[in-house]
């Protein structure tokens, strides 16, 4: 693979020393997608052979809430990416070295329509666990999404991302809000600038509310309804146009109108929904009072998950036999296939014709 030009890069002049610093170690290669927080490089290191990824992050100036990037380093977890290396480029900015995951990120996973009951919650479980170490330490993530978790080879959430990290001083229970994934911000940070501990916990509710297939664009004008959807389109500079939608995004966010319970499957069951709908509340002090408390409330509701999952396309339930509802070409109608043992066949003893009555009479049957 060529090697990545440093000098003809459009990063700080900061950054560009570093990197060229760290060339002695790292073949850099490939530059990143820019996220909102930072810049992200991928190389090989030339001491032990293996891909690794270097961020750099605008730290924010002020080192009372500032995560040292040596003490990301300490982290031990199994869920939480480990840092090979971390240190500051200077006054502005900071890096971290991490290994380099093959399988990407969750939202590469949901792009293509990957969904199922069982294991949105085992991710969630896995970034619930690696975020009780990060709270463990006095610090909150601000910004947990599909983007920032990375997939392990044995299918495990790993957060991924600490440009947003920042430590909570003592005697204090917030920091600043993150300006960055406006979607993501809970509603204490756009009201009073405030976040904490129940604003991770927000965040982990919409990734659960996610990957259990509920509707969350990321183009901000399908935030808009009709009328402002006129007045975005009668704007003529773009950066006003973003200013009037991020405007109207905040306001749905702080009246409860980011998540959509009724565009979740209707596999997803009705205990699922009430732990998105109190991870996500409006007031934080009514939301899972930290990760404990939020894997204690999966737990308990574990055995009342059905192991639906999205196969080739078609809602597949599990549970001995097979049972997957498809949508015939020729009419649009929606069938029931079965599988015991071989091939899926059709089975025309179901009388349900949407695919919500024919999920209700899968489980009768199964019951």
């Amino acid at each position: 693979m060529p090697s990545l030009n440093i000098d003809t890069l459009s990063v700080p002049e900061a950054i560009k020393r570093k990197l060229n610093d760290l060339s002695n170690s790292i073949a850099f290669d490939k530059q990143g997608r820019k996220g909102a927080n930072g810049w992200l490089f991928f190389g090989q290191n030339l001491v032990h052979g293996q891909r690794v990824a270097v961020k750099f992050y605008d730290w924010g100036g002020d080192p009372q809430y500032h995560a040292e990037p040596q003490f990301l380093a300490q982290l031990n977890a199994d869920t939480v990416i480990s840092i090979n290396n971390a240190s500051f480029a200077d006054d502005n900015y900071a890096y971290f070295e991490t290994p380099y995951y093959e399988r990407g990120d969750l939202d590469d996973q949901l792009s293509r329509g990957i969904h199922a009951n069982l294991r949105a919650i085992s991710m969630v479980c896995d970034v619930l666990s690696g975020l009780s170490h990060l709270h463990a330490g006095g610090l909150v993530h601000r910004d947990l999404k599909p983007q920032n978790i990375l997939l392990s080879d044995d299918d495990r959430a790993i957060i991924g991302d600490f440009g947003s990290v920042k430590r909570i001083p003592d005697g204090h229970t917030t920091v600043p809000g993150s300006g960055h994934s406006l979607i993501y911000r809970p509603p204490e940070s756009i009201t009073t600038n405030s976040y904490g501990i129940p604003g991770d916990i927000y965040q982990v509710g919409i990734l659960l509310y996610q990957l259990l297939g509920g509707s969350l664009p990321y183009a901000e004008v399908a935030w808009l309804n009709s009328r402002q959807q006129r007045q975005y389109e009668r704007i003529e500079d773009p950066v006003d146009q973003q200013i009037f939608a991020a405007d109207a995004i905040k306001n749905r966010i702080t009246r409860r109108r980011v998540l959509d319970l009724h565009s979740l499957p209707p596999w997803v069951c009705t205990q699922l929904r009430r732990t998105v709908s109190k991870a996500c509340h409006t007031d934080p002090t009514r939301r899972y009072t930290g990760c404990a408390d939020f894997l204690a409330r999966i737990a308990a509701i574990r055995p009342q998950v059905r192991d639906w999952r999205i196969e080739d396309g078609c809602p597949t339930r599990y549970n001995g036999n097979a049972y997957r509802i498809v949508r015939e070409p020729s009419d649009g109608t929606y069938r029931v296939k079965k599988k015991r043992t071989g091939d899926w066949r059709h089975d025309n003893s179901f009388a349900g014709t949407s695919v919500l009555e024919l999920v209700e009479e899968i489980e009768e049957r199964i019951c």
